[in-house]
């Protein structure tokens, strides 16, 4: 890998979705389904979190009734577009957001590395703005940010 292409690799941001982006991405157009068509056109590194995957099934199968068949085919395109699946977290998750579940959230993305957190959480983790330098954005924000890069 040559210079420019090693600097051009670290200007890409890696982003974990929180479950409430991904699922206004596979329920209706808008800035959380672009960070899904973002991540297909590589301008961006989708990593996902085992306990997010989890919810992710239980919201769409359970509460919106997507079928097993739809649920799986989800769940094949975000596995194929990510570049990683983060385990659940080592540590035990400090307690930032005023949510155990998001603790984790948080927890899985800094222990994965990743740039940017996006959520549509505005009682928990927006709130918190950055932490152990991740960064938590709305979808909105981080598209913004993409499109000025």
């Amino acid at each position: 890998m040559g210079r420019r292409d090693a600097l051009r690799a670290r200007l890409i941001l890696r982003v974990l979705c929180d479950t409430n982006v991904l699922v206004s991405a596979f329920i209706a157009a808008g800035p959380p389904s672009r960070i899904i068509e973002e991540a297909i056109d590589g301008r961006l590194e989708l990593i996902l979190a085992q306990p997010v995957m989890v919810e992710l099934e239980r919201i769409l199968t359970g509460k919106l009734g997507f079928a097993s068949k739809r649920w799986r085919q989800v769940e094949e395109l975000l596995i194929d577009v990510a570049t990683e699946l983060a385990p659940l977290p080592k540590a035990s998750p400090a307690a930032v957001t005023g949510d155990p579940a998001d603790d984790l959230i948080l927890t899985c993305a800094i222990e994965a590395g990743v740039d940017v957190v996006a959520s549509g959480d505005r009682k928990h983790l927006l709130p918190v703005g950055t932490y152990q330098g991740v960064r938590i954005l709305t979808p909105q924000a981080l598209l913004a940010e993409l499109r000025s890069a």
